[in-house]
């Protein structure tokens, strides 16, 4: 249960800037952790100072994984709503829904049509779960690729910028050659 005192806090302050402030919590995240390793860093001598340097790599590490999920495609507003359990994607809308599991999947791709809206498309072995790109929840798919090995995500930024074509792979799964 959240603590009433935060939520009291929290009151406080307009809807729109909490969205905001969440929008850019990693990078928020990434700037304290970096201040607490320059202060380690500066206060310290002798091998202490490493403890700082390795702070400092954290709060880099913190921050790429930030600038990943800003710019990675979210929307909202959309017809639909995304869900991620277990290593199982959801798309549920009123004309239905569908899902897909994360083991079954062979690739992912991100298509662009001329109005430039995004649509999530994963294939299966025997399935396929299309999502339109401003569904709610689509930013939950960043979590749910992570698990995939070598998901590309400069396709992705670059899906939601407008550069390159209209088919963006994101993910194949490494197929083993017969020679």
């Amino acid at each position: 249960m959240a603590n009433p005192y935060w939520r009291l806090a929290v009151s406080f302050i307009r809807t729109e800037a909490q969205n905001s402030l969440r929008q850019y919590r990693g990078f928020i995240l990434a700037g304290l952790i970096g201040m607490v390793g320059v202060y380690v860093l500066m206060t310290t001598f002798g091998t202490a100072r490493l403890a700082g340097i390795f702070i400092l790599v954290v709060a880099g590490l913190v921050g790429q994984d930030a600038y990943r999920r800003f710019s990675f495609p979210s929307g909202s507003g959309g017809p639909g709503v995304v869900e991620v359990d277990e290593r199982q994607v959801s798309y549920l809308s009123s004309g239905g829904g569908a899902s897909i599991s994360l083991d079954s999947l062979d690739r992912v791709e991100l298509h662009r049509n001329g109005r430039g809206r995004i649509t999530w498309v994963f294939f299966g072995t025997d399935e396929m779960l299309s999502v339109p790109g401003d569904a709610e929840g689509t930013d939950k798919l960043f979590d749910a690729l992570v698990a995939l090995p070598g998901v590309n995500y400069d396709q992705a930024h670059a899906a939601t910028q407008g550069k390159g074509s209209d088919l963006f792979l994101i993910w194949q799964k490494n197929r083993t050659k017969l020679h």
